[in-house]
Order: C-alpha cells, then sequence, then structure tokens
C-alpha cells in the first residue's frame, strides 16, 4: 500500500505542476485580455481559452486537497473518542468521501462517452474530449486519495 500511495502522490504532483501552469496561462491570458481591451479590442476566444484552462486547474486541485487533508474536518466531537473509535470514523468518511467522488466520476463517464467525439467550442472549435479525459483523471486520482486514506485508517483501528 505505501508503494501505491507513493505512486499516486507523485501522479498527483505532476497534475499539481500542469494545473499551476494551466492557472498561470490563464492569469497572462485574463490580463492580457484586460491590456488589449484598454485598447478597445478583444482578444477572441479569451473566455473559452478560461473555462476550458480552469478544468484542468481544478481536476488536479481536487487531489491535491485530499493529499494535504484542506478540507473541512468537524474535530470537536472526534477529538474526545478512543484512538481506536477515530479511527474508525477516520475510514467511514474516508469511504463515504471516496464513494461520493465515484459516484460523481461515474456520472461524469457516462457524460464523456455519450458526447465524446461531438461537443467543441463554439468561437475556437476545441474539442472538449482532452478536458473531459482530464476531469475524469482528476475525479479518480481523488477517489483513489480518499481509499488510500481508508486503507490507511482501518489499519491503525486494527492496531490500536
Amino acid at each position: 500500500m505505501e508503494y501505491f500511495a507513493r505512486l499516486v502522490r507523485r501522479i498527483n504532483g505532476v497534475g499539481v505542476a500542469l494545473g499551476a501552469a494551466f492557472l498561470v496561462g490563464m492569469m497572462v491570458l485574463i490580463v492580457a485580455n484586460i491590456i488589449y481591451r484598454l485598447a478597445g479590442h478583444v482578444i477572441t476566444g479569451s473566455y473559452e481559452l478560461s473555462e476550458l484552462m480552469i478544468v484542468v486547474t481544478v481536476a488536479f486541485a481536487l487531489g491535491y486537497a485530499g493529499f494535504q487533508k484542506s478540507h473541512v474536518a468537524v474535530g470537536i466531537l472526534v477529538s474526545r473518542l478512543p484512538q481506536r473509535w477515530q479511527a474508525i470514523l477516520e475510514a467511514f468518511t474516508s469511504f463515504l468521501s471516496m464513494g461520493t467522488w465515484v459516484v460523481i466520476a461515474w456520472a461524469s463517464s457516462l457524460i464523456f462517452f455519450e458526447r465524446w467525439l461531438t461537443e467543441e467550442s463554439e468561437m475556437l472549435l476545441i474539442p472538449f474530449l482532452p478536458f473531459r479525459i482530464v476531469l475524469l483523471f482528476g475525479l479518480i486520482l481523488i477517489a483513489l486519495v480518499y481509499l488510500i486514506y481508508m486503507v490507511m485508517a482501518l489499519r491503525k483501528a486494527a492496531l490500536k
């Protein structure tokens, strides 16, 4: 399991770097569009490009947030429980989180296979296929993160 966790973390690191690059590119595009508007012009398709770039950024930010445990957690009651029960509750919440992301990934895959080569952006005619693949990959990645946390919490509960 340790090898699998390291592999998912490495893949996530590459994804975060890619997402950060897209975020910087989006910021440059928006600033350039603002400056260009001052001259009375608009960069054609900048809104569409921003929409597509945010998909990559968000898809990989999900896994990063999962690994950093930067989601909302309320520990007022749980912190008063014994260590074993804390681990069991952590495993349960990780299972619920994983299940939620699996359902979202499944629904996204249905949309992906239904519309797979038919959709493209209106103005620039950029196909949505690569962006749907990245989104689906990011959703699977966050589900794997919670699978890792669930297994680790179950191990912790078994040892206590």
